[in-house]
């Protein structure tokens, strides 16, 4: 179980969520009658006899419940104090058939006295309550004194409680870790502000992160709807019980990594995985990674961690030996938290985790949390991980709670008349940008307390909030650490150039040693670092294991780069040379291009203090920037451009920069009226650009540009990324696929946009109206079963859908439809009948497996020797697909070797199949290694301008091949990954 609390908080949260249990099955509760009725059908309660009261339903309903009734409680203080009725009192059974990760709850309340007798029942309830938690107290003293005789059983290889004990050492060390804490805490918690993490706790959804090559290739206009798939909301989402659930499917260990940009709740994600393993009796370790100072996991096990959980100065073999034991028998869960906080290059931090991984470590199922810049910063050496990210918090509509709301309620839960006004002031129209901006949970918990404090008014840019929190800080701790304004600009410079000394130095970065740190302010003065110490800007987080210093860190890496941005001056820092003078510094390249700068460049154009002027000329820069090697970098500084607009809206020339993202897309006419399309990555960075920018001009622009453009596939992809994306049910939108469906007469269309419409209108009468007449109409069984499936999705339960589902399985003449039929009908209908006799009746059974015969590579354990076989097949093979499948086991093998490299790409530039191509392509980007990549440039340059778009030209040019398009995507990688100087370098090589 969790973290087991019998205090009197706890209680207190038991006994209010029985008293109301007893008042609304009594019909006793003195509340509104409308809400109460809401609640009736949703809260199945009824007395079997006068002590035994049965109830059936969701935590959100009790949750619903004690906010009409009395004060509210939150999901997990119900489920909370449901288990300590069941667990502590016994008053409660469980009735469940399975209880992990479940929703629903089935219980039954056995009272004390008669069901009308409340206040003899809430009296047992107190006498009970403090007698049993006596006893667990002295049982808690009498295990505290028993840890040697613990140890002793485990070095033994005892009995079934060895087991138990070390779950008890889990939860002993998560505690001391105090892994319930909000991670706030440590910064509200000067004004008597803090936090357990259920008390403001919001569930997040989760969804799986794919890979991008899905909507890798081009697509032919009668597929467009292909074009926007990423963004329709295909890939999984996930509640966290859903997620919970996952984890307990058995099978291989599992490897999964929360990634996500800072403040995103990745660590809470983590701790509330933690609190759950523990309910499930696992064994989860949690370990913070910077903590590791140089250590391998296994030291940090074998040591630190097994010294802290038996508390022993010294571990024994035999107990080292127990603790792989229990690695070995798949109990062990390792939470790895912040991968991108480790003392090592971010381009090889993935990799030192990989490297980590092996041995007895392997056996144990991992769940680590990173930022995405890390992540996403390379060549992935954790590819295997399955990645999920926190979903941001949502503001309510049809579809979504409020989320924003529901943390602003439980925030000011002592002073709901505050929550209540900064709720209104969100939601005025002029906030729009900046209630967009607090869907992130860290600035949201921000935004809370800078309201709470000075109750001012809400900035409208991450500058400008960062800001306010600064000032709301010095104001909290005047009292204890008087600062005047003198001061305060002093230790702002002062932590500027820290901030920006540290980023600069890939060594130091977020971990600042305590003699970088006393070099820094030694230029300002050594008085400054003990303020900065003292307000809590800076922090001691640890000791270096190589020389036994201090090791600081700020705050949180997002305030470093807040003060970075406040340090910088001149923009020209940031992108030195322009289009007009181009110089290219082959020592450096601008810091437009590195992605540890991307933030403190955006919250340096959010700065109050840059005039209009200066933040003008650098978006003019960016935008204008000509990189004479290919446009890779030109389009880089052009998203940062967009980005940046989201901080600096007062930018004069934005509708030129939303033009031009909507022509690169989703196309243009040529001077000849044909229409063209851009490569696949400038298609898609646009998108994410899109996103980037400032949502109330994007949504403008899509309008404009749905009204103004005359090629069909393009206002149809337009029109759903504006209705289902950036504005859910935009009106515009909706108008222009209700058009294009009336204009309509090809069938497959009419289907596909019917989807359309009814996926960013939910319920639209012409969408279904068109369903229903195409399963009428239609000739053909297969477009009538998608036809049918695609209206069971958007009106569920709808008869018509089932029914023609039902009849194509009767008798459709082909037993593949028919198996489809089924396989739909079940999505709409689970628990079916008929599709499931169906199914289990005409699938055929897998065949039997046989034993597969082990390769050379697999059979020698000499890696040298299977390098060698590899190399002397390599040599010998003369079919391409056996050549290129043998040099991506060979670069595996040994990612960068020369031969597979070298074969890999003189496929890539020979005649070849479009399927070949690709997995070209994808086998390079897996196998280069870093300093790989300026050979790949300097071969492949010629493709670059081959792919591009050229509207200039009286004729027009034809589609890149395949060939070339691969090349394209295999160039934008290196150029992802290099540094401008050196990709610039490989471009002109001669």
């Amino acid at each position: 179980m969790a973290r087991l609390s019998y205090g009197p908080e706890v209680k207190k949260r038991s006994q209010q969520l029985l008293a109301v249990l007893l008042d609304y099955a009594n019909d006793e509760l003195d509340c509104d009658e409308g809400t109460l009725d809401g609640l009736r059908s949703q809260i199945q309660a009824h007395w079997q006899t006068e002590q035994r009261l049965v109830v059936r339903t969701k935590v959100r309903f009790l949750e619903a419940l004690t906010k009409v009734a009395t004060a509210p409680l939150t999901g997990e203080q119900i489920k909370e104090a449901l288990r300590r009725l069941e667990d502590f009192l016994e008053l409660l059974e469980d009735n469940r058939p399975t209880r992990g990760g479940s929703e629903t709850w089935h219980f039954t309340l056995r009272l004390w006295h008669p069901r009308r007798d409340r206040k003899a029942n809430l009296e047992r309830f107190e006498q009970e309550w403090e007698q049993r938690r006596s006893q667990k107290s002295k049982q808690s003293t009498q295990k505290s004194t028993t840890q040697d005789a613990e140890v002793a059983v485990v070095e033994a290889n005892g009995d079934a409680s060895e087991t138990d004990m070390w779950w008890q050492w889990c939860r002993k060390v998560l505690e001391a870790q105090q892994y319930q804490r909000l991670t706030t805490n440590p910064l509200t918690i000067g004004d008597g502000v803090a936090f357990e993490l259920d008390e403001v706790y919001v569930p997040l959804g989760l969804v799986e992160r794919k890979q991008q090559e899905r909507q890798d290739t081009e697509v032919r206009a009668d597929q467009g709807s292909k074009l926007y798939e990423a963004e329709e909301g295909d890939t999984a989402q996930f509640a966290l019980e859903q997620f919970l659930e996952q984890l307990q499917q058995t099978g291989l260990a599992k490897r999964i990594a929360i990634a996500g940009e800072p403040g995103t709740g990745k660590t809470t994600l983590l701790q509330k995985i933690a609190r759950w393993l523990l309910e499930q009796q696992a064994l989860p370790i949690w370990i913070s990674l910077a903590d590791l100072q140089g250590a391998s996991l296994e030291q940090y096990l074998l040591q630190d961690w097994l010294k802290a959980a038996t508390r022993k100065v010294t571990v024994s073999t035999q107990l080292q030996e127990a603790l792989g034991a229990q690695f070995n028998q798949g109990r062990v869960w390792l939470l790895l938290d912040a991968v991108d906080e480790m003392a090592t290059e971010a381009s090889s931090a993935l990799a030192a985790i990989a490297k980590q991984l092996r041995g007895w470590v392997a056996d144990a199922n991992v769940i680590l949390t990173c930022r995405l810049n890390v992540w996403d910063s390379g060549k992935n050496a954790l590819e295997t991980f399955t990645t999920y990210r926190n979903l941001t918090f949502s503001h309510g509509d049809a579809a979504s709670a409020d989320q924003v709301g529901q943390f602003i309620e439980r925030w000011f839960h002592q002073h709901p008349t505050l929550g209540d006004r900064l709720q209104a002031e969100l939601n005025k129209l002029e906030r729009r940008r900046i209630k967009d901006v607090v869907k992130n949970p860290l600035r949201l918990a921000l935004l809370c307390r800078a309201w709470s404090l000075s109750q001012g008014t809400l900035p409208s840019s991450k500058a400008a909030l960062y800001q306010q929190f600064v000032d709301t800080i010095y104001e909290w701790k005047q009292d204890r650490f008087p600062t005047t304004l003198a001061q305060r600009w002093q230790l702002n410079q002062a932590l500027g150039h820290l901030a920006l000394q540290g980023l600069a130095q890939a060594k130091t970065k977020f971990r600042l040693s305590q003699s970088f740190v006393q070099q820094v302010f030694r230029e300002q003065s050594l008085e400054l670092l003990d303020l900065a110490l003292n307000l809590g800007w800076l922090n001691q987080v640890g000791i270096s294991t190589a020389s036994g210093e201090k090791i600081y860190a700020f705050y949180h890496p997002t305030f470093q780069e807040y003060f970075a941005a406040q340090a910088i001056a001149d923009w020209r820092c940031f992108l030195p040379a322009t289009a007009a003078n181009l110089t290219v510094d082959l020592e450096a390249s601008p810091l437009v291009f590195a992605s540890k700068w991307r933030e403190v460049i955006l919250l340096w154009l959010g700065r109050s203090d840059i005039p209009v002027t200066e933040k003008t000329a650098f978006l003019q820069a960016l935008t204008a920037w000509e990189d004479s090697c290919g446009g890779f970098y030109h389009y880089q500084a052009y998203f940062l451009a967009a980005a940046g607009f989201a901080e600096f809206p007062e930018y004069p020339d934005a509708e030129s920069i939303f033009a031009q993202l909507l022509r690169w897309r989703f196309g243009e006419f040529d001077s000849q009226e044909h229409w063209h399309c851009y490569p696949f990555p400038a298609q898609e960075g646009a998108r994410v650009a899109l996103l980037q920018s400032d949502r109330t001009h994007a949504i403008a622009a899509l309008e404009q540009f749905i009204q103004s453009t005359s090629n069909f596939f393009a206002r149809w992809n337009a029109a759903y990324s504006l209705g289902k994306t950036f504005d859910p049910s935009n009106p515009v939108a909706i108008a222009a696929i209700t058009q294009l469906l009336q204009t309509l007469q090809s069938e497959a269309l009419r289907l596909q946009i019917s989807e359309s419409l009814g996926r960013v209108d939910p319920g639209n009468a012409l969408a279904i109206a068109t369903l229903i007449e195409l399963i009428a109409t239609t000739q053909q069984n297969t477009l009538r079963r998608k036809a049918a499936y695609a209206l069971g999705k958007l009106d569920p339960g709808n008869a018509i859908a089932i029914t023609t589902l039902l009849n194509l399985i009767k008798s459709a003449p082909e037993e593949v439809l028919c198996l489809q039929a089924a396989e739909n009908l079940l999505q709409l209908d689970p628990g079916n009948a008929i599709a499931t006799q169906f199914i289990q009746a005409h699938r055929k059974p897998a065949p039997f497996p046989k034993p597969q015969r082990k390769t050379k590579s697999q059979v020698q354990r000499d890696p040298a020797q299977a390098i060698a076989s590899l190399e002397q097949r390599l040599a010998a093979a003369t079919d391409a697909s056996t050549q290129r499948r043998l040099a991506c086991q060979l670069g595996h093998l040994q990612p960068g070797h020369p031969q597979a490299v070298e074969m890999l790409l003189q496929l890539l530039q020979s005649q070849r199949s479009t399927t070949l191509y690709r997995r070209i392509g994808e086998n390079l980007r897996e196998v280069l290694l870093q300093e790989q990549l300026p050979m790949i440039v300097s071969t492949l340059r010629r493709f670059g301008s081959a792919t591009q778009t050229d509207l200039a030209k009286d004729k027009p040019k034809e589609k890149p091949s395949s060939q070339a398009q691969e090349c394209y995507k295999l160039l934008w990688y290196c150029a992802q990954q290099l540094p401008y100087a050196a990709f610039y370098t490989a471009w002109h090589l001669k």
